[in-house]
């Protein structure tokens, strides 16, 4: 815009260095055009020219702020997804294109058959990564700086049911050790959810674990339960991922079954990238792809879950600063 009011004052200037030319030639039929060498030929043509360049500037730079406007938002959140996966760990070959078949099987297992589940467990975790650069589409409901950031999108299958995807950051004052026997501690887990009806293991190495959790009702949602692997990597001896996912397996029942109607929902694909950014705190990043077998629109249930998300990560924050 400065460059713009330049060249009208310029405009102005070659006005009057005009007029003064045609008045004094008018006066004086003798008058030389090289006694007004400021004068150049042409000048209306130039000036033209040079304004047309100036406004057509102008014109994009306007564009320019205009599309930084509407995308600023868009890009704040980007940013911050981009910020959150901020960890060392090398980038993997497999796109998102064979991620997504990989989430979407639900394999049939032996329970017996550690191996296979442990593979299974190798897999997903390189999948999980993938879903960590993939930063598109989401929704960002907040933003407490590393206290708890929390991001959401959906999908719809063809039977309507809404998939929750959630990716969530956070920090806990305790290390990476005492946070993986935290979590395999299945009962303690129990008293702090009080929405969890039963949490069994039915099997456990370093690596591998085989767990059934079975919710109350919640809310708008009747009992859930899950049968699921938990597998365990360390990166590095500060950096760990813990990734869950669903199978099926036609023979198993839990050890305290229930007499209420439960639905069988799906973990498709659940982790956590922790690392240890401080001698007594962790990071961790969580992304989530859950099928509950709900019909219920995302705006009647994203913010129910990331309050219970955030209630729930609150009992964690208190039960390591009560140990400490």
């Amino acid at each position: 815009m400065n460059k713009c009011i330049q060249w009208i004052k310029h405009l102005l200037s070659k006005c009057i260095s005009i007029f003064q030319y045609s008045k004094i030639k008018s006066s004086d039929q003798n008058y030389q055009m090289s006694q007004f060498s400021q004068v150049e030929l042409n000048p209306d043509k130039e000036i033209k020219n040079n304004l047309k360049v100036e406004l057509k500037n102008e014109n994009y730079e306007t564009e320019l702020a205009t599309q930084d406007l509407e995308t600023k938002l868009q890009s704040q959140n980007q940013k911050l997804l981009e910020k959150s996966n901020d960890f060392d760990i090398q980038e993997n070959q497999i796109n998102l294109s064979q991620a997504r078949e990989f989430i979407q099987n639900i394999p049939n297992m032996d329970l017996k058959n550690v191996e296979s589940l442990t593979e299974v467990g190798i897999q997903a975790v390189e999948i999980f990564k993938t879903q960590l650069e993939d930063c598109e589409g989401y929704e960002l409901l907040e933003n407490n700086q590393d206290e708890f950031v929390f991001w959401i999108r959906y999908y719809e299958t063809p039977e309507k049911f809404q998939i929750t995807q959630m990716r969530y950051k956070f920090t806990l004052n305790t290390t990476i050790q005492n946070y993986i026997s935290f979590m395999r501690d299945l009962q303690l887990q129990k008293q702090l959810d009080s929405s969890v009806d039963q949490f069994e293991s039915h099997y456990s190495d370093e690596g591998l674990q085989i767990n059934y959790l079975r919710y109350k009702k919640i809310l708008f949602m009747d009992p859930r339960d899950f049968l699921y692997i938990k597998y365990t990597k360390f990166i590095d001896e500060d950096t760990v991922i813990e990734i869950s996912k669903s199978f099926e397996n036609q023979d198993f029942q839990p050890y305290v079954p229930t007499t209420k109607s439960t639905t069988r929902a799906i973990l498709l694909l659940s982790g956590n990238l922790i690392k240890q950014v401080e001698p007594n705190k962790i990071e961790i990043l969580t992304f989530s792809e859950c099928n509950m077998k709900l019909k219920l629109k995302p705006a009647m249930t994203k913010s129910a879950s990331k309050n219970e998300i955030k209630k729930l990560i609150k009992k964690y924050r208190d039960h390591f600063n009560s140990i400490q």
